[in-house]
């Protein structure tokens, strides 16, 4: 039976996520990684969602932390936060495409602020080209793991091609955002690996 492939962006179509980048400039800042850990965890779904922006996100954790953070160190840290969202994982590419040319949907669903989306537009064109239904959650003021994102990709993919929930196949690389994909009536897969992944997809088919 053939299913529709839905897949996340950071950490699937790409090589690496990005505390990794943030975590190594904030070292050589001298800013405690925790802060910029906790600031993630409360602040990140806004910032997702394009409730805020990212200037403002980092303010907040620097405020929450009482540290006196200069402006062009703010500058470097969201460079290497939007930089370290570029680095592409070819192989995803391909598997996108073979799974387009055997006949399965296509579906992106991302969290990703509106401010990234443009880059993502420029840097992903050809992943995107390939996707029959799009939602990047800054646009839509919503995010992963809420259930009505995951009923906006399903209704938007549907009227392209038609296919019940339970042919929509979700890869993530967070375990909570396979989660709401499952609490929707999708099958879901947590992303760790291209080979795990592939793995496991042609298990289901």
């Amino acid at each position: 039976m053939k299913k529709a492939a839905v897949f996340d962006f950071g950490g699937v179509m790409t090589t690496s996520t990005m505390p990794t980048r943030v975590k190594d400039e904030a070292g050589m800042l001298g800013i405690p990684w925790k802060v910029i850990e906790d600031g993630f965890a409360k602040y990140r779904h806004p910032y997702d969602a394009g409730k805020i922006s990212m200037e403002e996100m980092y303010s907040s954790m620097w405020r929450d932390a009482g540290l006196d953070v200069a402006p062009e160190t703010t500058s470097r840290i969201i460079e290497a936060d939007r930089a370290s969202w570029l680095y592409r994982n070819e192989r995803t590419l391909a598997w996108m495409r073979s799974l387009k040319a055997d006949g399965h949907a296509i579906g992106i669903l991302t969290n990703m602020a509106p401010d990234f989306a443009p880059l993502f537009k420029e840097h992903f064109a050809d992943f995107i080209e390939l996707a029959d239904a799009m939602v990047i959650s800054g646009l839509e003021l919503m995010h992963k793991p809420e259930r009505r994102i995951y009923d906006l990709l399903y209704s938007r993919l549907n009227a392209v091609k038609p296919c019940p929930p339970g042919n929509l196949v979700f890869f993530d690389d967070v375990a909570e955002n396979c989660e709401g994909a499952r609490a929707a009536g999708w099958l879901a897969i947590q992303f760790k690996s291209n080979d795990q992944v592939e793995r496991e997809f042609a298990q289901l088919t």
